[in-house]
């Protein structure tokens, strides 16, 4: 049996025997497992002896424990079984399983593009901060690159949507994502797991150990090693001779693969009946073909073949299509060893080192418990990429630098009346080194500077945060609840920019010497009110007000032409205000939980961030205002007629439009195509936004699917689940160009699985994407491949770089508990 054949074999079978048995798809909240699953209360239970019932989420939104039905907050919760079932390890690989977010590699800036809600920050400027962030286990991430951080035994995520002010360090416009990972348990367990995923030739393995040390000292170990080969082709010719005569030589058979080992540890110590305190730590280290292994090439306006870069030919390997296909080279080596820092010996490559540690303090005094989270986050990454495949040398290289010390500390009160307070303060502190070279142009050895590079920048900020915050919670009556709070903020950064000198031909258009530097400092209060009010004990309405920020700063990414300035890098802050109505229920005897949401949020001077081709610039700007509304809803219904069949759902529709913006043209837009505003020698400059969907932002997504669990021996169980999901179309490009759509898609994902007795060893088969959609997060344009005649009556629409998500992949995993 060939390989094909084999790998269709595997296909066929999980997509057969999950899909086949119980056809599904999922949900916002994948509320059959759950992090802490609280099922209906004993008696109940044996009162309908042999009903199956839903489990109730516990989750920490408001920073307290608190099922998800009684959280006034619209949130995604996914606890670690649900990810487990379809192997999710990546940060990207829940926009699968969360409607409406959109997330995926990018190459330069933040090396991410991460939406919610069609309200997201793209990747080109590193000095932007995410409008989506990150806390993991309580340490506040907002740089982006945490998309490249494995997950691995974890015990819950949580998806809040909308601005995020209150409960969770730095303030957020966008929304927030919450990883928790496992802790100790009171008692010895381990575990390992072992998987191989045919497409990628994927290699992993995870573990952990957990228990006591002592009476009152418990820790658990985890970590996980995976190499992969790849899972898209790379076209590129074994040697290539660029224009200068020198060779390039493919970087690998195959795109898309990496090595990644990670371990955490975590120490739980209770110093007294009143005090307890948990450690975290851990480590990533990850190499890959670089950010760009992935990239795929889109011809501008429809074109067949690729633009001929400055007169140079494509190359016969290079194709215009979203296929699993592109050409990736390394440049001459005789380039990368002259002066072009961190490019190494030439082929593309990505090494990310991670490492962080959170003190988690919780005292108990009088009527007071009081929580300190000390943190520690760095992250390194030094990378090459090229943009353009193997004709046309657009390459550049990154150093990005980061580390962050930051406290939080809370004060939230036990009164045993009706009303209660939490209120604290956040600091932080970070300093961020970000380094780029660039060959974009190929010229012979500048024997002056000893390099081949156009230009070499030196970028990077310093910045501190302080805010205090506090929340007043009264209830009115059983039944009403009454909460109100706000976070004042104060956000300060300096920054700056230092262009080196590079090769003598390009000294007039981007000259060496140049020093820009910034300061820039804001403040803000962000409040926030709700009301809950509950008819029943499983039943609540809520409606709620809220406003978020995010700090401005310097666009440490603009490229240090003779026309820059620090006026021309600096951007505002960001802000939203608006409000979102829900209901919570669990109804029929506790076989259904629904969740509906309706939002309506308008952001201010919204950051946003283009790319010039021609000056090979990354523009960072305000847009005027953005507004979102729309309805989210989500169920889990356990069919009691047949026990251990659940069917699951969820969707989201969503309205956005830019409102009252005028900004940057795409790329050879013309004047009967909308770039007629701001006249700029004898060409415009600027589109009108104005009522039209922002990047990122489909209209509808939405998830259904459906789990069997039935035990088919005394010692054996098998478990069947598939999913299936469906995306609208967006447009993937910060300009929105018509030639940007990513149209509608469906993916499937379905697994099947054999237990042993409590799940002592099981045997899973899971499929992902068996629809083999080739989805594209974002892309941009091509230096030198088209892009002319902006704002005039002719123009050549640039050849685009598009990022795309991984195709099909079957995976067969081996776990073992002890």
């Amino acid at each position: 049996m060939t390989g094909k054949a084999y790998r269709a074999g595997l296909m066929a079978a999980c997509a057969a025997l999950a899909l086949g048995a119980e056809m599904a798809v999922v949900t916002q909240a994948f509320a059959n497992e759950t992090t802490q699953g609280v099922a209906a209360p004993a008696n109940e239970q044996a009162a309908r002896p042999g009903v199956t019932s839903v489990d109730e989420i516990i989750v920490t939104a408001r920073r307290r424990d608190e099922r998800l039905i009684d959280a006034p907050v619209a949130i995604s919760a996914i606890g670690g079984k649900a990810l487990a079932t379809y192997s999710v390890t990546r940060v990207s690989d829940l926009a699968t399983m969360v409607p409406s977010l959109i997330a995926g590699k990018a190459a330069s800036g933040s090396s991410a593009s991460i939406f919610l809600r069609g309200v997201g920050s793209t990747a080109l400027s590193a000095g932007f901060d995410q409008s989506v962030s990150f806390v993991m286990d309580g340490l506040p991430m907002s740089r982006g690159r945490e998309l490249s951080l494995p997950q691995y035994d974890v015990q819950r995520v949580e998806v809040l949507k909308g601005p995020q002010a209150l409960f969770y360090g730095k303030n957020t416009t966008g929304g927030l994502i919450s990883i928790v990972t496992n802790g100790p348990t009171a008692t010895p367990e381990a575990g390992i797991k072992a998987g191989y995923g045919f497409k990628a030739r994927e290699r992993y393995v995870e573990g952990y150990v957990s228990g006591p040390l002592s009476d009152t000292l418990r820790a658990r170990l985890a970590g996980r090693y995976s190499k992969s080969d790849g899972a898209f082709t790379n076209s590129a010719a074994e040697t290539y001779t660029d224009p200068l005569g020198m060779q390039r030589h493919r970087n690998a058979k195959k795109r898309g693969g990496q090595e990644v080992f990670s371990a955490r540890g975590t120490v739980d110590w209770d110093a007294a009946p009143n005090l307890t305190f948990q450690l975290k730590a851990g480590l990533t280290d990850l190499k890959d073909g670089g950010p760009t292994d992935v990239l795929e090439r889109i011809c501008g306006g429809g074109r067949t073949t690729p633009f001929a870069a400055n007169g140079i030919p494509p190359s016969p390997n290079a194709d215009c299509k979203i296929n699993g296909v592109s050409d990736s080279s390394s440049i001459p080596s005789q380039v990368a060893k002259a002066n072009y820092r961190y490019a190494r010996d030439g082929k593309m490559y990505a090494d990310f080192a991670s490492q962080f540690a959170a003190l988690t303090s919780n005292l108990t005094a009088g009527k007071f418990g009081i929580t300190s989270i000390t943190s520690y986050y760095h992250f390194k990454q030094t990378d090459l990429n090229n943009v353009a495949g193997e004709a046309y040398p657009a390459t550049f290289t990154q150093l990005a630098d980061f580390e962050q010390f930051a406290e939080e500390v809370r004060f939230q009160s036990k009164f045993e009346g009706p009303f209660n307070v939490l209120f604290g303060a956040f600091w932080s502190k970070g300093d961020f080194d970000f380094n780029t070279d660039a060959y974009i142009f190929p010229v012979p050895l500048d024997p002056s500077t000893g390099t081949y590079t156009t230009f070499k920048r030196d970028n990077g900020f310093k910045s501190e945060s302080f805010s205090v915050f506090g929340e007043g919670t009264l209830n009115l009556s059983d039944k009403l609840e009454l909460a109100g709070g706000a976070r004042w903020s104060h956000e300060a950064r300096d920054s700056y920019q230092y262009a080196l000198p590079a090769h003598i031909a390009f000294a007039a258009a981007f000259p060496g010497n140049i020093r820009f530097k910034d300061k820039f400092k804001d403040d803000n209060l962000s409040p926030q009110i709700s009301v809950r009010y509950k008819p029943e004990t499983d039943t609540t309405l809520y409606a709620a007000y809220k406003q978020g920020f995010k700090s401005g700063g310097f666009n440490i990414s603009q490229a240090l032409s003779a026309a820059a300035s620090v006026d021309a890098g600096r951007f505002g802050s960001e802000t939203a205000e608006g409000g979102e109505v829900g209901l919570r229920t669990i109804q029929f005897g506790h076989d259904l939980s629904l969740n509906v949401t309706a939002f309506q949020y308008t952001y201010k001077d919204l950051q946003v961030q283009t790319f010039d081709p021609q000056s090979v610039s990354l523009i960072a700007d305000n847009a005027g205002k953005l507004r979102t509304r729309g309805v989210e809803a989500d169920f889990n219904y356990r069919v009691s007629s047949a026990p251990g069949l659940s069917i699951r759902g969820a969707a989201a529709y969503n309205d956005v439009q830019y409102m009252d913006y005028v900004g940057q043209c795409y790329s050879g837009q013309t004047i009967a195509q909308g770039c007629n505003r701001q006249l700029v020698a004898g060409a415009y400059s600027a589109q009108d936004y104005n009522g039209r969907t922002p990047p990122k932002a489909p209209k509808f997504a939405g998830r259904f699917g459906a789990s069997y669990e039935r035990e088919v021996s005394s010692s054996a169980t098998l478990r069947l689940s598939g999913d299936v999901s469906r995306t609208s179309k967006y447009n993937f490009t910060d300009t929105l160009r018509p030639d940007g759509w990513q149209s509608g898609y469906t993916k499937v994902d379905a697994s099947i699985s054999i237990s042993g007795p409590e799940d002592r060893w099981t045997l899973a088969l899971i499929g992902k994407n068996l629809t083999n959609e080739l989805v594209v997060t974002s892309a941009n344009d091509i230096p030198f491949a088209g892009g002319t005649g902006t704002g005039t009556n002719t123009g050549v629409l640039a050849d685009m770089s598009a990022f795309v998500e991984n195709p099909r992949e079957i995976l067969l995993e081996l776990s073992l508990k002890f």
